[in-house]
């Protein structure tokens, strides 16, 4: 017998210890309970290979919060917390503001990871105070650091700032183990820290697009009674924009838009914020009637505005990395119309496709997009089914498979 033959184990015994591994223990920090979350939590839950605990820094989102974006206070409609393990830690920050640097400090982290001793923990992010908390936490007990943020390369921003960005980056990178990519711009920011491919894992930024399909189409049965409801004549079609009425989304750049193409078509703006004010007083010294605004809406109802809708328009700025509405418009079959400072469009708009991508602030070439579509209606239901099946690999069976694999090839020995 040789010495290679005396080495290898049975086939047997191989196929028993794969058999029989107990699941990953994988923990995930997040800021606060959010609704596109949850559908990934539950389905983590649901592969007998993974344990999952969510521990959240903060009671945002599971109760009633005030979101400065939107200037009022809301909660959102469906059990965020159902279906999963979780942990709320206390916050000790003294300025308890979603989203802020200093808005949550969770110590509490640290102790939590010395103690479980997870297989790998997900952080979601660098730039909370608990974030950083969290990496020092799975230091300190050596657990494998898998980061899933937020990150394109911003070259606009100063030189002090981006060396600073990169030193610090540089030193928090060396102690992560894999990198869950969000999208294109996402693995082209840590291809340009120099992390190798063995190390990305594509992790898409996803929605729960069956429930957004399925309602969808229900809704659209009634697409005409929706319009009424509103005071949109039937025939007209309908330009929708879903968000927060703030600067760096540029609704008035839409509206600007719409004033250009004329009364053969209505406006519907689904959300609020501190620019509202300012559209609708706009709205009514111009005397346009078939501009809507419906308010905030909870996640349940967004359906069936996507069914009214027969363009979806999004001209934000570069201060958004991935809007899932852009997710949510595609899985209810709609063409998509987005800026191209948006860093994610290029994976979801196919110029001539699915959709048209504009240059940022240039409501001249937004009209003129805007109106291709309105003249050429069955060019909106080819775009939107095109729209549809692009978004189908965009989905939380995706993130699934790319964190089984990271846990894989990282997770604690």
């Amino acid at each position: 017998m040789s010495s290679l033959e005396r080495t290898q184990p049975p086939v047997e015994e191989q196929s028993y210890v794969e058999i029989f591994r107990p699941p990953y223990r994988l923990a995930i920090l997040t800021s606060h309970a959010i609704q596109y979350q949850v559908p990934l939590f539950r389905a983590l839950t649901a592969r007998p290979e993974i344990d999952l605990m969510v521990y959240f820094c903060s009671g945002w989102g599971a109760l009633e919060y005030r979101d400065p974006g939107f200037g009022e206070a809301f909660k959102w409609d469906v059990p965020v917390t159902n279906g999963y393990k979780h942990h709320f830690f206390r916050n000790w920050s003294p300025w308890p503001v979603p989203g802020r640097a200093l808005g949550v400090i969770n110590p509490g982290i640290i102790n939590e990871l010395l103690r479980c001793k997870y297989d790998a923990v997900v952080i979601h992010g660098y730039a909370l105070v608990s974030y950083l908390l969290g990496y020092l936490g799975a230091w300190l007990s050596r657990t494998p650091v898998f980061f899933r943020g937020e990150t394109v390369l911003r070259p606009n921003r100063p030189w002090w700032v981006r060396v600073a960005k990169r030193i610090f980056l540089s030193v928090l990178f060396h102690g992560t183990d894999a990198f869950l990519t969000i999208g294109s711009k996402s693995s082209e920011f840590y291809r340009a820290f120099g992390i190798s491919e063995e190390r990305l894992f594509f992790t898409p930024y996803s929605v729960d697009n069956d429930f957004f399909r399925e309602e969808s189409r229900k809704w659209r049965r009634q697409k005409a009674v929706l319009k009424v409801s509103l005071g949109i004549s039937e025939e007209l079609p309908v330009i929708l924009f879903v968000g927060k009425l703030v600067k760096r989304k540029r609704p008035f750049d839409l509206l600007y838009a719409y004033e250009n193409i004329g009364n053969e078509v209505a406006l519907v703006f689904v959300g609020d914020g501190e620019l509202r004010s300012a559209l609708e007083q706009y709205v009514r010294e111009r005397g346009l009637s078939r501009v809507k605004f419906v308010g905030f809406k909870n996640q349940s109802e967004l359906p069936r505005y996507y069914a009214m809708a027969d363009i979806f328009a999004l001209p934000s700025s570069s201060q958004e990395v991935s809007p899932l509405v852009i997710n949510e418009a595609m899985c209810c079959a709609l063409p998509v119309v987005v800026s191209d400072a948006v860093p994610s469009a290029n994976d979801f708009v196919e110029n001539g496709y699915n959709g048209y991508i504009y240059p940022c602030g240039d409501v001249s070439r937004l009209t003129q997009v805007l109106h291709n579509l309105i003249l050429a209606p069955e060019l909106e239901s080819v775009f939107g089914e095109r729209s549809q099946q692009l978004i189908e690999d965009w989905n939380n069976s995706k993130v699934v498979e790319g964190i089984l694999e990271a846990l894989g090839k990282f997770a604690r020995q």
